[in-house]
């Protein structure tokens, strides 16, 4: 009876229940507090200002280490709300990011600015299916949308900040490899032709993909047209073009992608290489896209289809902040997992 209770104890409690430990939480910690239950999360007033408080994000990192359930709580509720500095456009110029985000978050976070008391809008720019690009400030471990009337009061179009953003973008250093795919041999074996590579880095990993010159880098590397998987916004998984079995293996990976933190696309793409920068569009199994190309070799069965490794993820050089508007308009660019826990059990 011990063991059975000892593996309920561990177990990951479903999201009402979850969200309920929460709320008694923020509850404990100021009382008087006004909280409405959504489906999301909830909302509380504060001075007489309503927060809207997403969950989802930390219940996935719950489900993750349920053990660690009450370090990550402390840990969102220690850092749940962040004052965003105001900047100029001189200031704001250098820490502009570019940010893919998927159509859905970018629709409900525009119905959510169009009920603010000043109304407001989100422009974005669209890249392939169901994704586009927003523009977002990083200040401090924490990424902030960048709105219509922001930009007017830069006196900037939407398209000269996002000029910004890419180039403050192709300045920084591509996502770490954690995984390589090869054919006919083990990773170690050079022999082995790379048919696959496996990013995980941090918030900015699945917006590599807008980059033209890291597709550039993936097609000198691939050797090939190649599919790449970005279900979060930390991963990016691309596999040549002519591996059925790979793609297939993403596809089935990708089935449960909301259930990750900060989930993007359950999509694939394929990315032609005959132009230099590549062509993105949306990749459908079976329907032939990419495999009219003649492709220097036969495709080649690789040894491995481990996307996503457990390997621990880099300690944020800042404590995370989380989210302060309800749809994503900002966001804290750790993962709140494994090591914002540990940061709050050494604080302690």
């Amino acid at each position: 009876m011990k063991i059975i209770g000892l593996f309920q104890k561990n177990k990951a409690v479903p999201f009402n229940q979850f969200r309920d430990m929460v709320r008694l939480e923020v509850r404990r910690n100021s009382p008087g507090i006004r909280v409405e239950n959504t489906e999301n999360g909830f909302i509380i007033n504060l001075d007489g200002a309503p927060i809207a408080c997403n969950l989802r994000n930390l219940y996935a990192a719950y489900c993750k280490h349920p053990t660690d359930r009450h370090a990550l709580i402390t840990n969102w509720m220690n850092s749940l709300i962040t004052e965003v500095p105001e900047h100029t456009w001189v200031e704001a110029r250098m820490i502009l990011r570019p940010v893919l985000k998927s159509e859905e978050n970018l629709e409900r976070a525009r119905k959510s600015l169009q009920k603010a008391e000043t109304p407001d809008s989100l422009p974005s720019e669209p890249f392939a299916g169901d994704v586009s690009v927003i523009i977002m400030r990083e200040v401090s471990g924490t990424l902030t949308g960048v709105t219509q009337n922001q930009l007017e009061a830069w006196g900037v179009s939407f398209e000269e900040a996002l000029h910004e953003a890419l180039n403050n973008m192709n300045m920084l250093s591509f996502p770490p490899i954690v995984n390589v795919l090869v054919a006919g041999g083990s990773m170690k074996d050079s022999k082995g032709d790379e048919v696959g590579l496996v990013f995980e880095g941090d918030h900015m990993t699945a917006t590599w993909l807008r980059m033209e010159r890291f597709r550039d880098h993936l097609a000198m590397r691939l050797e090939s047209d190649y599919v790449v998987s970005i279900p979060a916004r930390n991963r990016l998984v691309a596999v040549r073009a002519d591996e059925p079995g790979l793609i297939s293996s993403l596809q089935m990976s990708n089935r449960n992608y909301y259930s990750l933190p900060y989930a993007l696309t359950g999509k694939l793409f394929h990315v032609g290489v005959a132009t230099t920068g590549g062509v993105v569009t949306v990749y459908q199994l079976g329907s032939g896209v990419g495999a009219s190309r003649p492709q220097a070799a036969a495709p080649k069965a690789a040894e491995s289809t481990t996307f996503f490794p457990n390997t621990p993820a880099a300690e944020p050089k800042t404590l995370a902040r989380d989210l302060t508007n309800y749809w994503g308009l900002t966001e804290p660019t750790g993962e709140n997992e494994m090591s914002d826990a540990g940061s709050a059990r050494r604080k302690g």
